[in-house]
């Protein structure tokens, strides 16, 4: 979590803007102040690290092993559920194009057009020319 000031100044902006945003229910706080580096990220895009544009000191506390592991393990989760629903996508399009072929097959052939009767040729005005 980051404080007010240092997420201001990673983002390169004033303290008085990100208030404004916590202020108005743009960007999400917890109770003590600090803001998530994920909030800055959705409400302001990819940090700018300060005037001179780059980070001069880490965004947060550095990690203990566990808490890298935890990170780790919660990075292998969202990656799967990525592949689990990009999967899903693809089954989606195949079952679109497979109901798409059932009816193109449905539909069939054009009807041909109807043929004059027995009759209708029989008696129809137009005789060809006897010879």
């Amino acid at each position: 979590m980051l404080s007010q000031r240092r997420a201001a100044q990673a983002w390169g902006i004033s303290r008085a803007t990100l208030q404004r945003a916590v202020s108005s229910g743009k960007l999400s706080a917890l109770p003590d102040g600090t803001i998530d580096p994920a909030e800055m990220l959705r409400v302001f895009g990819e940090a700018k690290g300060g005037p001179s544009g780059h980070h001069n000191e880490p965004l947060g506390p550095p990690l203990g092993r566990g808490d890298e592991m935890a990170f780790q393990a919660e990075i292998r989760m969202l990656k799967a559920q990525i592949e689990a629903k990009e999967a899903l996508l693809s089954a989606k399009d195949r079952h679109i194009e497979d109901l798409s072929q059932a009816l193109r097959l449905l539909a069939g052939p054009p009807a041909p057009a109807p043929q004059p009767s027995l009759l209708a040729k029989l008696f129809s005005r137009q005789r060809s020319p006897r010879s």
